[in-house]
Order: C-alpha cells, then sequence, then structure tokens
C-alpha cells in the first residue's frame, strides 16, 4: 500500500516537474518569436523619414546615387518584413543586411559616420539569429557616438573551434557613463537575450562592455553551426 502511494507520488511529482518545463519552453518560444516579429515589423519612422528626405535631397545632385539608395531601402525593408525567414539565417545573410543598413544610415549621417565589417572566413557560412546584429549597431549609433565628434562603428566576426564570436565596438562614452549606460542596457538588450536562451539555451551569451581603448563592446557568443 504504501509502495503503490510512493509511486503515485513519485509519478505526480514528474508530471508536475515535465509541465513546469513544458511551460518554460512554450514561454520562451513565444518571447523568441514575438521579438523577432517585433524587430521584422520594427521599421523606425524617424530612420524613414530621415532616410527618405536624405535621398530627395540627393536626387538633384546625384540622381545614380539616390536611386542606388532607393533600391537598398527596398531590401532592407522587403527583407525585414518576410515572414517566411527562419530564426536562424547564413552570418553572411546577415551581414549583407547589416551592409544595407550601415550604407543609409551614413547617408543620413554624411561625413560623421564610419563603419567596417571584418569577417573570418572561417565563420562565414555559420548560422546566427536573424536581425541579431542590426538592433546592437543600431544601440550603438543611437547611444555610442561621442559629442560633437565622428562616429566609429566596426563589426567583427571570428571563430575558434566550435564557438563563434562576434563583436560590435563603437568609440562612444561607454556603458558605465550614467543614466545613458543604463539606456543601453534596456528592454531590448534583455529581450535579446531571452531569445538567445531560447534559441541556445546557456551555450549563447551577450555581453555588454566598456572597450580597452575607449567606447564600448557588444560581444556576442554563439555556438559555431553550419548553414545549409
Amino acid at each position: 500500500m504504501l509502495a503503490g502511494a510512493a509511486i503515485l507520488l513519485l509519478l505526480s511529482t514528474l508530471g508536475l516537474a515535465w509541465l513546469a518545463i513544458w511551460q518554460h519552453r512554450r514561454f520562451a518560444r513565444r518571447i523568441a518569436e514575438t521579438e523577432l516579429r517585433r524587430l521584422r515589423a520594427q521599421v523606425d519612422p524617424h530612420f524613414l523619414f530621415n532616410t527618405l528626405n536624405a535621398i530627395s535631397e540627393l536626387g538633384y545632385d546625384d540622381p545614380e546615387s539616390a536611386d542606388h539608395a532607393i533600391t537598398t531601402l527596398s531590401g532592407l525593408l522587403r527583407t525585414s518584413l518576410d515572414e517566411t525567414r527562419q530564426q536562424e539565417i547564413s552570418l553572411q545573410d546577415e551581414l549583407e543586411f547589416l551592409g544595407d543598413y550601415l550604407s543609409l544610415q551614413r547617408l543620413l549621417m554624411r561625413d560623421d559616420l564610419a563603419a567596417s565589417v571584418s569577417t573570418d572566413p572561417r565563420a562565414a557560412h555559420a548560422r546566427v539569429p536573424a536581425m541579431i546584429l542590426q538592433p546592437l549597431v543600431e544601440n550603438a549609433l543611437t547611444h555610442g557616438r561621442p559629442i560633437g565628434g565622428k562616429g566609429r562603428i566596426r563589426v567583427s566576426t571570428s571563430r575558434n573551434g566550435e564557438t563563434l564570436l562576434i563583436e560590435v565596438h563603437d568609440n562612444g562614452p561607454g556603458f558605465n557613463s550614467g543614466a545613458s549606460g543604463a539606456v543601453r542596457k534596456g528592454i531590448g538588450i534583455a529581450n535579446t537575450r531571452a531569445r538567445l536562451d531560447y534559441l541556445y539555451g546557456g551555450k549563447a551569451v551577450l555581453e555588454l562592455k566598456d572597450g580597452d581603448e575607449g567606447g564600448a563592446v557588444a560581444r556576442l557568443t554563439l555556438p559555431f553551426r553550419e548553414a545549409p
């Protein structure tokens, strides 16, 4: 009798544990899917208005460049709103999307932005979360520009065995500069971490810290997975 009761208690406990795990995974999945939908639908009206205005002004002096900018903006919007894209894409595709975004930002900021992207050839075909870099770069552009100076953004990727490392550097005031640092570590960063937790568990890490040579660094460490 006692043995039967113990077995029933054990089965009940295991059932509750399984239910808790299932609910946690479902909640994490919904956070990840919601964050990706938010990123896809997130076309900052201010960014869009300024881009269109800059293209309009450019059209008077350099119609060819204006036409190229319109094509770039169209491709950027089409990609960001594509509901058929998977949670993970190749790093190469992600960097192409980021390149279009940066080219438009350079158009907006004229000569006040210098951006560079360096890629480890061994990492080019890695799988990464779709639209994972644009929010980090946007955060750096918004909060990581020196007052009265030229903004500099550097994105680098490298592979170390079974680990993929992506870093976004800026030359701004850094993360530990009072209110600005608090803003930079807000809900967008929390949502990104929740999405990473769903996709990779504890195998993915997003670190935010001050750079050794000034500015700030957003460092993303992912397990290396080969893209198809």
